[in-house]
């Protein structure tokens, strides 16, 4: 019996009556097949995936049978879940499929899946990996934000099948609107690799293994397992006093806006200690998570998308916002409470 989870699944597509038709002899075909046949060990979301690709194959946004590739990569966590969106929309030209597995997002954080099928008997394995000579973070045409991103090529299971997989990363800065619900695009180019040296260039060749360029465009819709709290309290940062208007904490993500009339100004003072010449006004706060056993979560290194202002004119308000990311995705229903600067707020 199918499971009841991916029958309501089934059941909340819109097929055509042909559509309807060719799923049924599709499904009929598959029970006559003989039961001598070795059976392959799918999971139950790649079964769902195999029924409807019957129908959709060829087409775009069609479903395509590869493992979501942001799961295999962080782990099928409560974090994952929390904030996991199932895509798996895929556009094949020329025999070369692109797909978009699936991804885990929020306002200020998005990792995106993808996996690209060759044509039948081409092996995708050169030892320095592959490029995409276009590519970029994804972009939202409706909004007004800043971003930046990477994209890392994941190891292969197997070098000599036809299939390579990628992780993208990208983090934004919305100027205060939501990515949730936004049309999303996403763009991927000509694969290359890197050959030889050559000198009378002074690069290394590159040598291009698909000329398609592959444009998704979809609604991006992310779970809203989101801690949002206004504390209002006191908090000692930048050598001044001011005020933790805002804490969101998410699977993937910290955001804590800080705000004060003493804050106006601070590029004066903050570089005198800053590393590298930096002003380094959104690395010097502390800020840890803590969960229900009282375990900390210490945050990585990197700051991308805060920003401040008023820093270095005081005409402008007064206030910091700072962003800050685990490793990897949280379990928001385990935490208990966010130390910034030394200044404990509870999270239940």
């Amino acid at each position: 019996m199918m499971d009841e989870r991916y029958r309501d699944e089934l059941n909340q597509i819109r097929l055509t009556k042909e559509s309807r038709e060719d799923l049924a002899r599709a499904l009929a075909a598959r029970q006559e097949q003989p039961a001598q046949r070795p059976r392959r060990r799918w999971s139950r979301t790649a079964v769902a995936a195999a029924v409807l690709a019957a129908v959709l194959v060829g087409s775009v946004g069609a479903a395509v049978v590869v493992p979501p590739v942001v799961r295999s990569y962080f782990g099928d966590s409560a974090g994952y879940r929390q904030s996991a969106v199932k895509l798996g929309e895929s556009i094949t030209k020329n025999g070369w499929t692109m797909t978009l597995t699936d991804c885990m997002a929020d306002d200020y954080t998005i990792y995106l899946g993808v996996t690209l099928t060759a044509p039948e008997g081409t092996v995708l394995d050169w030892e320095n990996g592959y490029f995409f000579d276009e590519w970029g973070s994804p972009t939202f045409p409706e909004l007004e934000y800043g971003s930046a991103g990477t994209y890392t090529q994941l190891e292969d299971d197997d070098p000599t099948d036809n299939q390579i997989r990628f992780l993208l990363t990208s983090y934004y800065a919305s100027y205060e609107e939501s990515l949730h619900g936004q049309l999303m695009e996403v763009t991927l180019g000509k694969l290359f690799h890197y050959a030889g040296w050559n000198g009378n260039e002074y690069s290394y060749e590159e040598i291009y293994d698909c000329d398609e360029t592959w444009t998704f465009r979809t609604t991006l819709n992310y779970p809203d397992h989101i801690i949002r709290l206004e504390p209002n309290v006191s908090v000692h940062t930048l050598d001044v006093d001011a005020t933790i208007t805002e804490v969101i904490v998410s699977p993937l993500s910290v955001y804590v806006h800080i705000e004060g009339e003493a804050l106006k100004g601070h590029h004066s003072w903050v570089p005198k200690n800053a590393p590298d010449g930096w002003y380094g006004c959104v690395e010097y706060q502390d800020i840890t998570l803590y969960t229900k056993d009282g375990n900390p979560i210490p945050m990585m290194d990197d700051q991308a998308c805060s920003g401040c202002s008023g820093g270095t004119d005081p005409s402008e308000d007064g206030w910091i916002h700072l962003v800050r990311r685990p490793d990897t995705p949280l379990d928001v229903e385990n935490l208990a409470s966010i130390s910034i600067c030394g200044v404990e707020i509870p999270l239940t």
